[in-house]
């Protein structure tokens, strides 16, 4: 069974950060990329001063698929994520804790995820009535974290096998644990996609 290995693109400040926080063009994301590839763009500005990078958006998605995740706080600001070029987007219900999925629904076609937080005990308390509503789950939990809590293990295991999960992961060597948790497809830092998807098919027997 294939795995989709997504690359993750940190924006700060209007600037796109490559390997060790280093800056990228857009020629040079470009290049690292491939064409029609969807790319995972981890939003900082967005996430931490609610000041998403809509223009840079726009210029990315002339030549990429984006799956944006910029904390939107209301429906004006997923319109605005839609009409800079988004094609999937993850909302954070810490940041929009009265999120009504079905209303996103009416107005686009796009794919909606929603994060798992297990820092703030969410899971345990999740309103699984958004299972229903949108197309997966993003989690950012690590495997320590994971493997110490026996309830988050078995958990997101049981969503896993009804439900679209995509795991972020920064550790090569934990690509294959993440197979044997039934995840979808795997965020991770653009620098070691080409590397997790080489694990991946040397392994997947």
């Amino acid at each position: 069974m294939s795995m989709e290995i997504i690359p993750l693109i940190r924006l700060k400040k209007r600037k796109i950060l490559g390997k060790d926080g280093n800056i990228l063009s857009l020629e040079e994301l470009k290049n690292l990329v491939n064409k029609d590839e969807n790319i995972y763009l981890y939003d900082l500005d967005g996430l931490e001063k609610d000041k998403p990078n809509l223009c840079l958006y726009q210029k990315i998605s002339q030549f990429q698929k984006m799956w944006i995740d910029a904390g939107p706080r209301n429906l004006g600001d997923v319109v605005d994520e839609v009409m800079a070029g988004a094609t999937s987007i993850t909302l954070r219900k810490k940041m929009w804790p009265d999120v009504h999925v079905s209303s996103i629904k009416e107005i686009t076609e796009n794919k909606i995820f929603i994060e798992i937080d297990a820092a703030a005990k969410e899971i345990f308390s999740f309103n699984f009535s958004l299972l229903s509503e949108v197309d997966g789950f993003v989690s950012f939990i690590t495997k320590n974290q994971i493997e110490r809590d026996f309830k988050l293990s078995g958990l997101l295991k049981d969503i896993c096998i009804k439900h679209r999960i995509y795991a972020y992961e920064s550790n090569l060597n934990n690509v294959i644990y993440w197979k044997t948790m039934g995840v979808s497809g795997l965020i991770m830092d653009i620098d070691k996609t080409k590397e997790a998807s080489k694990l991946w098919i040397q392994k997947k027997k």
